[in-house]
């Protein structure tokens, strides 16, 4: 069981009870939210070492201030002053324990009921000051004005409550805070979408292209047109951070594709998308087709579509795949675009290999293409020249390895999660060795795609987990880098290796991966002694 620990500097307690009320029913599972108790006691827990933030089991540590209470005659000259004690003590408490992930909010502080015209805004530069200092910290951040402004101050805050209870957010403010930290919660357990599947009439522009033409369709840099480029700049931004885009349109495939390459005003092209099914099969059907063709997850898909019949047969016939409403007023699509991008795409950060999602499926594309022109799977193998690239992990790639391990599904032995905190602390684990393997062929380059961690005693040695990338399954990679593994065990005296594996739901296509690799079985887990087997593989090893 992990825990959420919520402290701030007003009263917190209701709110974390709407926490416990609002979480899935996978998040309730293995979760539970709890307040540390006292008004503004949240300095005191963070210094304090026997506080119950430090439990082992305690994941997440998420600092809500209130800036009002932090400023109670209002801010001036001198904020920074003010505000120098808090940033020392979060910075001292993520540096003493790297464990803990730290989620910190913003200061949402409201001007001076009277301001000059010409006077400087203390509060503004203090909530400016206070936002630099976070981002410097690289912290997750709870970004309270903005969720202050989706709702309106009036709506957000309650005197009354503040007054009784030392409490400051109404009913809908608590909502909406529980919502966002619930949120933040998902993305750092990597709950984010992969692809973004799309319609295209009255969805990307206005109008139907079959019908009105290239000239006929709403698209445009002002006026109504306006209204879908600036949809279209949204999904652009999630391309570019690693979302992939997909088509699924009822339309004749060459009408579908003259916007993208004619269209003056077309923002997105043909090649930011890694599927584009523009038919006249059923959307549920095009939607399972693209979901098979990249090897990812039905629950990896969101599907957006103007039409509510659409929007009905997807959701019955793919339950899994997310399908949010779609406004009836077409003014607030780039809004409707920039709730789901925020809903299901926030990522903790960008990586190159998030940058590079769309080149690195138009690449696999392309293997698929070659592979057609071989006789045999071994001959297309050997036609890709692939290269591996295995070393220990370093500090700068804790964000990809614990991306991986919340991302990866099928080709996952043991499932288990780690966040960046986590990562951290096997780093610096003298009996953990964490290994990153990265492949490239002549198509490109897939990126950091295996992660290897086991726990070493020597003689023995136990692989915990054992992940790879779905896009290089079933290409001999998984042979070639534990082969490398087992030397570099048994270069530190190991000759007896444990590998694991955990049914779950999705990691069946590996079912059977240790008795591949020569293992014998013993009882749950599996066991290979020195020397160990030797493996043939068609990948080279990179220097």
């Amino acid at each position: 069981m992990r825990s959420i620990a919520v402290l701030s500097n007003v009263t917190v307690e209701s709110l974390v009870q709407r926490m416990g009320k609002d979480m899935k029913k996978d998040m309730k599972k293995d979760t539970r939210v709890f307040a540390i108790p006292g008004f503004d006691a949240w300095r005191s827990e963070l210094l304090d070492p026997s506080s119950a933030l430090w439990r082992d089991s305690v994941r997440t540590i998420c600092v809500i201030l209130h800036g009002p209470a932090l400023f109670p005659a209002g801010a001036d000259a001198r904020f920074r002053e003010v505000l120098a004690g808090p940033v020392e003590i979060i910075a001292r408490a993520r540096a003493t324990h790297r464990d803990k992930i730290f989620v910190v909010s913003t200061l949402d502080l409201p001007s001076p009921p009277v301001l000059p015209l010409t006077g400087e805004n203390f509060s503004a530069q203090a909530a400016a000051f206070w936002r630099g200092e976070l981002e410097a910290m690289d912290v997750p951040i709870l970004d309270l004005p903005e969720l202050v402004a989706d709702a309106g101050r009036e709506r957000f805050y309650s005197s009354k409550m503040w007054y009784f209870g030392s409490l400051p957010f109404s009913q809908r403010g608590e909502v909406l805070l529980a919502r966002e930290i619930l949120r933040i919660e998902g993305v750092l357990r990597g709950e984010r979408k992969k692809c973004l599947v799309l319609d295209l009439d009255n969805t990307l522009w206005g109008g139907v292209i079959g019908e009105d033409g290239l000239e006929g369709i709403a698209l445009s840099s002002v006026g109504l047109g306006a209204q879908y480029r600036d949809a279209q700049r949204v999904v652009k931004g999630l391309a570019e951070q690693g979302i992939l885009l997909a088509v699924a349109s009822k339309n004749n495939l060459e009408d579908a594709l003259r916007p993208f390459r004619e269209h003056p005003h077309m923002l997105l092209k043909e090649e930011d998308f890694v599927r584009i099914k523009a038919d006249w099969n059923p959307k549920p059907d095009n939607i399972a087709s693209i979901a098979r063709e990249l090897n990812i997850g039905l629950d990896s898909l969101v599907f957006v579509d103007d039409s509510p019949l659409e929007r009905e047969a997807v959701r019955a016939a793919l339950p899994e795949v997310a399908v949010p409403d779609f406004p009836t007023d077409s003014s607030e699509l780039p809004a409707f675009m920039g709730k789901v991008a925020r809903a299901y795409f926030t990522a903790l950060r960008v990586g190159e290999e998030d940058a590079g999602k769309t080149e690195m499926y138009r690449a696999e594309a392309e293997r698929e293409a070659a592979r057609s022109v071989h006789l045999s799977l071994d001959d297309y193998l050997a036609s890709l020249e692939m290269k591996l690239g295995l070393h220990r992990l370093r500090e700068d790639e804790l964000a990809r390895a614990a991306q991986l391990t919340q991302k990866t599904n099928q080709f996952n032995l043991t499932t288990r999660r780690y966040t960046e905190a986590d990562m951290a602390v096997l780093l610096n684990d003298e009996h953990v060795r964490v290994w990153m393997a990265e492949l490239n062929d002549r198509f490109g380059d897939y990126g950091r795609i295996c992660l290897v961690i086991a726990r070493v005693a020597p003689p023995r040695a136990v692989i915990e987990t054992f992940l790879m990338s779905c896009r290089t399954m079933g290409r001999g990679v998984e042979d070639a880098v534990l082969s490398w593994v087992e030397e570099e065990l048994a270069a530190e005296g190991v000759t007896t290796v444990e590998g694991q594996y955990v049914e779950t739901t999705k990691n069946g296509p590996v079912r059977d991966f240790w008795r591949k690799m020569g293992y014998t079985p013993n009882g749950d887990s599996w066991l290979s002694y020195a020397p160990f087997v030797e493996r043939r593989t068609r990948i080279c090893r990179s220097s």
